[in-house]
């Protein structure tokens, strides 16, 4: 059985494997039932009409050239971050300083990277960031505080290209290619469910990585992945940002009509910061896990017992998945997931 060759190759826990095995057979099973279901609606829509073969084709073949390098590079991304920590560690680095030092630069970097790849191109944008994740990841087994903190640099950088060159280059070749924009969610859709698992593949990788070359094998697996994803970035045409008055003109008319321009470009600054805070308050509530280490030894040294916090944690995990069904308020819904995280 797949569950005790892992337990017996890696030793890892046995009802760890079995989880995440019982999960991916409910994945798989929820595909198969889409596609029937899919099948059925559409045959019960077309009737006797011919759906149009060829449109269906390109957009699959667009859809798969996108979510193969989102896919790849999102697996590198998530190789990196099951042992950096631990890596930092055994240098016996300042780790709170490196992970500042890479948030940091994010925020600074940020501000321009935006413009730049609009101004330079999203596939050169996207094979910048396949070399510096390369550069960061070979930094990474340099046990060097100097180089170390160069490599947290770098990775804002790269970190702010890869939530915005990649997708901006989809969602642009998308519209030039005539698709329709309800198809975007679609891969959208694709892309969310795949960094969902190959964050799973990833942990997996990690740990058999590691357990071979230490804790920087990770970022060895990270570099060929890395690799992989650019030779097919090679394969994608070129496209640019808009010009800014056009993208003016199309979201006055997307917005209230009645409304003038000056209230339509101050909803959208007011929506932009509202949807970046929401943002980062999530991140934020996510990366929170760093500390959990820290949190437990002082546990370990209090009067309050281990069972008495998991039943706790257990409790308020419990309620705060509750309220997305009875509620459809967004700010209690949001409210509920960072509780959760």
């Amino acid at each position: 059985m797949p569950t005790m060759w892992l337990a017996d190759t890696f030793q890892w826990p046995v009802w760890a494997t079995s989880c995440c095995l019982v999960l991916l057979v409910c994945l798989l099973s929820l595909h198969v039932i889409e596609k029937l279901l899919g099948l059925q609606r559409s045959s019960q829509t077309l009737g006797n009409a011919q759906p149009k073969a060829t449109d269906d084709e390109a957009f699959a073949h667009f859809q798969r050239q996108y979510l193969v390098v989102y896919g790849l590079v999102m697996l590198a991304d998530w190789l990196q971050g099951t042992h950096m920590y631990s890596l930092y560690q055994s240098y016996g680095m300042n780790v709170g300083a490196l992970f500042l030092t890479g948030f940091l630069s994010s925020v600074v970097f940020g501000n321009f990277v935006g413009p730049l790849v609009d101004k330079y191109g999203r596939r050169n944008a996207c094979l910048v960031y396949c070399a510096l994740e390369v550069v960061i990841n070979i930094l990474e087994g340099v046990p060097i505080m100097t180089v170390l903190l160069v490599g947290r640099v770098l990775g804002g950088i790269s970190t702010s290209l890869l939530f915005s060159a990649f997708e901006s280059w989809m969602v642009t070749e998308h519209r030039q290619r005539g698709f329709a924009d309800r198809l975007l969610g679609k891969t959208f859709a694709f892309g969310s469910e795949i960094n969902g698992v190959v964050a799973v593949i990833a942990g997996l990788v990690a740990q058999i990585t590691a357990d071979a070359f230490g804790d920087v094998g990770p970022f060895r697996a990270a570099v060929v992945v890395t690799v992989i994803a650019a030779a097919f970035v090679f394969s994608w045409s070129e496209n640019y940002g808009s010009p800014t008055e056009d993208d003016r003109k199309e979201i006055q008319k997307a917005d209230n009509s009645e409304d003038s321009g000056e209230t339509s470009d101050t909803g959208l600054l007011v929506d932009s910061y509202t949807l970046g805070l929401c943002y980062s308050l999530f991140e934020g509530a996510m990366y929170v896990f760093a500390t959990g280490g820290k949190l437990f030894d002082l546990v370990g040294n209090s009067w309050v017992r281990e069972e008495l916090l998991l039943l706790v944690t257990a409790a308020v995990s419990a309620v705060s998945l509750l309220i997305p069904t009875v509620s459809r308020n967004f700010q209690y819904i949001l409210g509920g997931f960072l509780v959760f995280e």
